[in-house]
């Protein structure tokens, strides 16, 4: 059995007790996890929602006890015969979360652990689930709206490419969403699932990426060409790919053939009559520049007049239409003072992945 990664420091949730600091944190072992409340199903595996009992002790030994905490994780389950998910990728999943723990744009890591048959990952559970929930129903976001969760994720992707970490899978279904309490109209994002993700240190500049990875909608030109090697620029197109899906409703490439098609003869993208803004086709534009090294960094998208606009107070505020949307899906959700103990294999149809 392999170590387990210590839990994050917790709050105690006793009415007296709030304001003490855990610094020691206890948490019942994997074996006697239930995993039978199933909330998605990936490529690499299923993700069960786990009600997790933490023991803490006080930071203040003087009153001799401790404290249960009850939470909710979500635990993803891999087999370990799965075809083209090795241990060496399991590990290195856990590593590049390890390495972005420290920063709000990302799925907090919890714990990790192997036996026989599977390897889990346990991450914080996300109530409102990925972004791919809001499109229900034909919903389009506006120009607005759209800004809230683009400014959000290049914040996200700047840390990852100067840690050298490329996600290659950026997609609605990866991006997750939650409403922060006590802040009306307020949206915050967070990158998960980083099944896919590769680390290169920055030092090693001589070292690309050159394996074939992602989800058709969303992959580069040069992710097809096995021949040619990939950059962290296969993000910034991603992150083009899901501002067009979110404003326009639709993918803008179905199939390999149309990114092909569009690289090649570098036809315009019909953007101008989707009611884009001018500073945003700008923007879009140069996301999905063809060629790699046209792309912007992340830092270099930061900077860009869209990007710069004023935006309304409170910071990441959206519209009241999206708010309530939102809120409908978040109350849906199971909560961790209701979620049952033996939830008896109750599914939930969802692309859960954190």
């Amino acid at each position: 059995m392999a170590a387990r990664t210590p839990a994050a420091p917790l709050r105690i949730l006793h009415p007296h007790l709030a304001s003490r600091r855990i610094y020691r944190a206890r948490v019942r072992e994997p074996p006697a996890w239930r995993l039978n409340y199933k909330i998605g199903t990936g490529a690499c595996g299923s993700v069960f929602l786990e009600n997790v009992h933490i023991l803490g002790m006080m930071e203040f030994p003087e009153f001799g006890m401790e404290s249960p905490e009850l939470t909710l994780w979500a635990v993803k389950r891999i087999p370990r015969d799965l075809q083209n998910f090795t241990f060496k990728r399991y590990k290195a999943e856990i590593e590049n979360l390890q390495a972005l723990a420290s920063h709000e744009w990302f799925i907090k890591f919890n714990a990790s652990y192997e036996d026989t048959n599977y390897m889990y990952i346990a991450m914080e559970y996300i109530p409102m689930g990925d972004m791919s929930q809001s499109f229900a129903d034909g919903y389009r976001w506006n120009e607005s709206d759209t800004k809230v969760v683009i400014k959000q994720l290049l914040h996200g992707l700047a840390i990852m490419h100067k840690e050298g970490i490329t996600h290659r899978d950026l997609k609605p279904e990866n991006i997750f969403l939650y409403l922060p309490e006590n802040q009306t109209n307020v949206l915050r994002v967070k990158i998960g699932d980083f099944g896919t993700s590769k680390r290169i240190p920055p030092s090693n500049a001589s070292t690309y990426l050159k394996t074939t990875t992602g989800t058709q909608g969303y992959m580069a030109p040069e992710v097809h060409d096995t021949s040619q090697p990939k950059t962290n620029r296969v993000d910034i197109w991603s992150l083009g790919c899901v501002l067009y899906r979110m404003f326009a409703g639709s993918l803008l490439f179905n199939d390999p053939v149309q990114v092909w098609k569009y690289a090649l003869t570098a036809s315009p993208l019909v953007l101008d009559s989707l009611g884009f803004s001018a500073p945003c086709v700008s923007f879009l534009r140069g996301l999905l520049q063809p060629i790699p090294e046209d792309r912007p960094s992340a830092e270099d998208c930061q900077k860009t007049a869209w990007i710069m606009a004023e935006v309304p107070e409170p910071e990441y505020s959206i519209g009241k239409d999206l708010y309530t949307k939102l809120s409908k899906i978040n109350r849906q959700a199971p909560n961790v003072h209701s979620f049952p103990d033996m939830a008896a294999n109750r599914g939930v149809n969802s692309s859960y992945v954190p």
